[in-house]
């Protein structure tokens, strides 16, 4: 995984949320005035974001704004050309089937990465509450499809699931931040009951067990911002994963 960083601002959240300017390699894809992608993504807008990230290709660190725009992560994964899994750690399923049409969608992204990336290996899902699961249909992919709730994220061996026979695919990884308790992360959908340190254990068996092709990660809550303790909780976090993905890409935590 390159160096660097890429910056997406659809709602100027990121103009308030500089810990991106400290550093270097960084690209800030200005995407305020870009229309039909709120939640949804239309044709024409996806294709015109995919136009601005080809020249970039899907290595490094990508911010993607709050979770309205996590279907990012499709076109980022598009532009892989090998064979890799995906793990995914989130509050929602992020597989709904499409309201209608089959438009891109934040909450039904992962459904059709599923169903039409020719790469994609595995995906490792990690967060979502059990019920969700069962309602959003992931079964339907079989073994394609490791799901577990926070619980199980807790209790599960990363090391085992992620380094076990046959599992040497690079990975790609998306990190919502709606994962994490409400002391942790400020976010503008519901949210789960993970800490800090229990995203940590998953990221860096990721990263010890696995090449990493690119981390993306979402949850940010622009209407919270006018908020300093909320400013300043979003900043430092944002601040805190980009420090952390880079040391565990450099060490790669060969001691695990």
């Amino acid at each position: 995984m390159e160096k660097w960083m890429a910056v997406l601002d659809f709602s100027g959240v990121y103009r308030q949320v500089r810990f991106w300017e400290e550093q270097e390699n960084t690209a800030y894809l200005d995407l305020t005035r870009q229309q039909g992608t709120n939640c949804y993504c239309d044709d024409e807008a996806a294709e015109q974001i995919r136009q601005k990230l080809a020249g970039l290709g899907p290595e490094g660190i990508h911010f993607l704004d709050s979770g309205n725009y996590h279907y990012v992560t499709k076109l980022w994964t598009d532009l892989i050309r090998e064979p890799f899994d995906l793990l995914v750690l989130d509050h929602h399923t992020d597989m709904q089937e499409p309201a209608f049409g089959g438009i891109l969608s934040c909450g039904g992204w992962l459904r059709t990465l599923l169903k039409e990336n020719p790469h994609l290996g595995k995906v490792y899902l990690a967060g979502p509450p059990r019920k969700a699961a069962m309602e959003d249909g992931v079964s339907d992919f079989g073994e394609r499809v490791f799901f577990t709730d926070e619980e199980g994220m807790r209790r599960a061996s990363w090391k085992e699931l992620l380094g076990g026979p046959g599992a040497r695919r690079p990975l790609y990884i998306s990190l919502d931040k709606d994962i994490l308790c409400a002391g942790e992360a400020a976010v503008n959908w519901d949210q789960g009951e993970a800490s800090l340190e229990d995203v940590f254990e998953v990221l860096k068996a990721a990263f010890a067990l696995r090449p990493v092709i690119g981390v993306d990660l979402c949850g940010e809550n622009p209407e919270r911002m006018e908020d300093e303790k909320e400013f300043e909780k979003a900043n430092g976090l944002n601040r805190l994963f980009l420090e952390a993905i880079l040391a565990w890409q450099e060490k790669k935590y060969k001691n695990l």
